[in-house]
């Protein structure tokens, strides 16, 4: 699926027919998910640590916001 492996294949194989198979759709799939998760992953740790610093600068103690499985963002 890479260009220069296309130029090549172009340049050897002259009757060769490009297929994508159903593994690599797959794999590119999970992989732009997980790019995803992990930067929403990513947020919620800055804004966590933020409101952590706000609690901080007034004094009070800081509570995460729980969901109604108590699980927290």
């Amino acid at each position: 699926m890479s260009e220069s492996m296309r130029k090549i294949v172009r340049r050897c194989f002259t009757s060769a027919i490009r297929v994508i198979d159903r593994f690599h759709i797959q794999k590119l799939a999970c992989d732009a998910v997980q790019e995803i998760r992990i930067r929403h992953r990513w947020e919620a740790i800055q804004e966590e640590t933020e409101a952590r610093q706000e609690a901080k600068g007034l004094k009070k103690k800081y509570v995460p916001p729980t969901f109604e499985n108590g699980d927290t963002r």
